[in-house]
């Protein structure tokens, strides 16, 4: 959906608009600790003082020292001068030249300074929620900019600035203060989206290794976050092993989102998980000596590593014999779904997803082509540009008035969540031009259903097989 300034002006003139934008306005930065808490829960494991200390060395020593800036450019050059240079506070370093790990790790009070002493700035309160961000993108058609490589801290420090570009650019176009952005990005946005109802949970098809020690607040949540590999899907198995003194694997979770690149993340990639199984102990000791994961190479490695290994079936067979032998009931633990090819298909080319599969099925459901739907749907993408879906099911194709109820696009085998993530990107752009209700992604494997709810979002959609 387009940003709609009718809709954010009621919002706006509202007693819960006004006191929203009027919040961020912080004065002090235990006011930016505030609102970070509120608007992030996350955070809150951060100590207070140390936020709100960072907010105003960083603003005292070095925004409000510095002249303000008076393009995007000069923004940009302020932050990255800070974060390859560092801060001296009183002889002493605050932040240490070209540490940009402690920059990430700080850029939600680092960015509140920026914030209160420029225009082109906004505070980043998605730290550990990028999954937030990519809804609210989603929502409202706002393209993200590519986020950098893992090893490149410095391009990953600079992301914030790409973040600013793209949202100061939002902000100049729909007539925002800054203020408003701010309560738009946090407040506005999320009580759209979040307002759609939860999918059901797909079938695990591929089961992970995470680690770390447990507390026992995080067994009490429904979902908690956690480091692991962006290629999780929701609905995938997560084995979590304890690390020392514990040493052991101790319980079962189901991924309750798409594993997500946040370069903000230390370690780069993180999911939402939940549904938590407790499963009887299995400790490294037992491991080691079990006959089939004593040549298991992370069991020789001692789990170092653990987070987002990659777990096969026969792994996760063998883990749920070990379980039973301790007296689990593995009946009620996940199991994995092994999809396969379709029989009687010989997939190759993309080609022969289109033929054997996709139109087999259409023409199954009684739709004919030429009728219900067209291959290659050409469509008007600006001046003298035309671009071409793959499939467009209940269309139109007279010239400037073309529509699809559906939109489909077919690959060979998308087999990674980014290349997932592009096909989606790209039939989006072709769905809003059609004024699609539904977008289908679809391979040799699975058909993926996404359904417009106010927009169409990466993180809501329904997984079927062939």
């Amino acid at each position: 959906m387009k940003f709609n300034s009718y809709i954010f002006d009621l919002y706006k003139n509202s007693d819960h608009g006004k006191k929203v934008i009027e919040s961020f306005k912080p004065e002090v930065g235990e006011d930016c600790y505030n609102l970070s808490v509120r608007y992030n829960p996350v955070t809150k494991t951060e100590p207070k003082d140390l936020f709100a200390d960072t907010v105003d060395v960083v603003y005292c020593y070095y925004t409000s020292e510095s002249e303000e800036p008076t393009t995007m450019q000069e923004a940009r050059d302020s932050f990255m001068a800070l974060a390859d240079r560092g801060l001296r506070v009183e002889n002493d370093d605050y932040f240490y030249p070209e540490n940009y790990d402690i920059i990430l790790a700080a850029i939600a009070p680092v960015s509140f300074a920026f914030y209160v002493s420029s225009e082109f700035c906004f505070p980043y309160l998605f730290q550990y929620n990028f999954f937030s961000l990519n809804k609210t993108a989603d929502l409202f058609d706002i393209e993200l900019p590519v986020i950098p490589k893992k090893s490149d801290y410095r391009a990953r420090c600079e992301y914030y600035m790409d973040l600013c570009e793209t949202f100061y650019t939002f902000r100049t176009e729909n007539k925002l203060s800054p203020s408003e952005l701010c309560a738009f990005l946090y407040d506005f946005a999320p009580n759209l989206w979040q307002r759609n109802a939860k999918e059901s949970t797909p079938r695990a098809s591929q089961a992970w290794f995470i680690g770390g020690l447990v507390c026992e607040e995080d067994r009490q949540l429904d979902t908690t976050f956690w480091q692991a590999n962006a290629e999780t899907k929701r609905g995938d198995i997560l084995v979590h092993y304890q690390t020392t003194p514990i040493s052991a694997i101790t319980q079962v979770w189901i991924a309750q989102t798409d594993g997500v690149v946040d370069p903000f993340f230390h370690y780069y990639s993180n999911a939402y998980i939940g549904d938590s199984k407790a499963v009887p102990s299995v400790s490294l000791k037992e491991l080691k000596a079990d006959s089939y994961f004593a040549k298991h190479s992370l069991v020789r490695k001692s789990f170092q590593g653990v987070n987002g290994w990659s777990i096969t079936s026969e792994d996760y067979n063998e883990l749920l014999r070990m379980f039973r032998d301790k007296g689990a009931d593995i009946d009620v633990l996940p199991k994995l779904y092994a999809p396969s090819t379709p029989e009687n298909v010989h997939i190759v080319h993309e080609r022969d997803v289109e033929e054997q599969l996709l139109e087999y099925y259409l023409h199954k459901m009684g739709y004919e082509e030429g009728r219900d739907y067209i291959r290659q749907l050409s469509v008007h993408a600006g001046r003298k540009v035309r671009v071409y879906s793959d499939y467009a099911l209940f269309y139109s194709d007279k010239s400037g008035y073309e529509s699809a109820k559906v939109l489909i696009e077919a690959k060979l085998y998308m087999k990674s969540n980014r290349e997932i993530e592009t096909a989606f990107v790209q039939a989006r752009s072709y769905a809003n031009l059609l004024e699609s209700s539904l977008i289908v992604l679809c391979d040799k494997l699975c058909v993926i259903v996404y359904e417009r709810q106010d927009g169409f979002d990466r993180d809501r959609y329904t997984k079927y097989y062939w």
